[in-house]
């Protein structure tokens, strides 16, 4: 199913805060909020179960996203990674908690942001700059109290649980070279076994200073990991 952050604006406008969308708070919010990013989630089936440890597992449920781009709207970012993680915790739990997640995708966020802080750690510090942005007067906060921003997924980020850190870069442009790029799973029945390398600065730039190049046709760098699953209590 497609998952559209446009949509969850409106209707946390409208039957969240009470805010007529039509007003001018409520036109300045949707404005603030409405990016046109999407995120995707499926569930897969298991063909054959890979081990006699997890065959009480035959599915997992994948979500892909592309949050909005623009580093002013740390919040904006927030709010949507927050919204997708409430999706999927319905999605999950109408499925049975025991069902596998991997997220992945473009978040444009450093590991330094509190899009990643959220997703690794389960909540927002409250003085995190991220979560207390400043916008015109006429735009309402879309945030709630820090609090009250959190999830119950225990997720890990695949390169740093195989590489001991995330990798040194998955964008690299004229511009920008960072990580802003992640694959998370579920640390209570996911393990992963690998992570493909991230090629070297001299290996990027051989065929130009930034990507994408004839080597590489998207400026962001390809993340690959080998999942495995394990049932609760099997390290």
């Amino acid at each position: 199913s497609t998952l559209r952050f446009n949509e969850l604006a409106q209707r946390q406008c409208q039957q969240v805060l009470g805010i007529n969308p039509r007003s001018d708070e409520g036109v300045a919010f949707l404005n603030r909020l409405s990016k046109d990013n999407v995120a995707q989630l499926v569930v897969l089936e298991f063909i054959q179960p890979q081990s006699r440890t997890s065959r009480d597992i035959t599915q997992v449920c994948v979500a892909n996203t592309h949050l909005y781009s623009n580093k002013d709207f740390p919040d904006v970012k927030l709010w949507q990674t927050w919204q997708l993680l409430q999706e999927l915790e319905s999605f999950v739990m109408s499925r049975g908690t025991n069902l596998p997640l991997v997220i992945c995708g473009d978040f444009n966020s450093t590991p330094d942001t509190a899009v990643y802080d959220l997703l690794a750690r389960q909540s927002v510090h409250p003085g995190h700059p991220d979560v207390n942005v400043t916008t015109d007067d006429n735009v309402p906060a879309i945030l709630p109290d820090a609090m009250s921003i959190s999830h119950s997924f225990q997720l890990g980020s695949a390169y740093q649980a195989v590489l001991g850190d995330e990798p040194w870069v998955t964008n690299f442009t004229l511009n920008f070279k960072g990580v802003l790029d992640y694959i998370w799973y579920s640390a209570q029945n996911l393990r992963p076994l690998s992570a493909a390398p991230i090629p070297d600065e001299a290996q990027l730039t051989k065929h130009g200073e930034a990507l994408p190049s004839t080597e590489y046709s998207s400026d962001h760098i390809m993340l690959i990991s080998d999942l495995q699953v394990v049932s609760n209590g099997s390290r």
